[in-house]
């Protein structure tokens, strides 16, 4: 299909990101902060791609929609997963509780970037303020994983650096919040 070629430089860095993750929801700033592109501008993609029907919208942000996804050709390019801790969730907490305590958080310079629910549990994602970084929290039964899923070339030691400040973020809001949650 041609449809693609005919997308513009911003829509087509939207669709190609959203298509490298296509079961997770996007926040607007984390696209934003990711393809470092202009809000006006992102604003304006996504509401092109949305009124062609390649992108779906839902509480917790954008996703690419099935015609998207028929429309894209995936090069295949992926970046090796490095992951940089895993916990099992303390006593009492769900995945379903841990993921709700984290999505949409903040934690140093990680941004809240987006979250899909995966057969076995929940995928949470963030991204650096430099948009170079991502970084995974995926939530299975009663383990969690931190890891490092995109960085730049010649970035690995920065990556696993963001990357355990954010498991280490993690593990206290997650005890901090168990006593509150036990507690209720």
């Amino acid at each position: 299909m041609s449809l693609i070629n005919d997308l513009g430089e911003v829509d087509s860095k939207v669709i190609q990101f959203l298509a490298s993750s296509s079961d997770t929801s996007f926040s607007f700033q984390g696209l934003k902060r990711s393809l470092r592109v202009h809000q006006e501008k992102l604003a304006r993609s996504l509401n092109r791609l949305y009124s062609m029907g390649l992108i779906e919208k839902n509480g917790d942000g954008y996703l690419i929609s099935r015609k998207g996804m028929r429309i894209i050709s995936r090069n295949g390019e992926q970046c090796q997963k490095m992951v940089i801790g895993q916990l099992y969730l303390p006593s009492g907490l769900t995945a379903e509780s841990a993921a709700g305590m984290l999505r949409g958080r903040w934690f140093g310079c990680a941004r809240w970037l987006g979250s899909s629910m995966t057969d076995e549990g929940f995928d949470l994602k963030w991204v650096t303020e430099d948009g170079e970084i991502q970084l995974l929290v995926s939530i299975k039964r009663n383990m969690l994983e931190v890891s490092v899923s995109s960085f730049p070339p010649g970035e690995e030691e920065r990556a696993r650096e963001v990357a355990l400040k954010l498991y280490e973020k993690i593990i206290r809001a997650l005890h901090r919040n168990r006593r509150h949650y036990a507690s209720s």
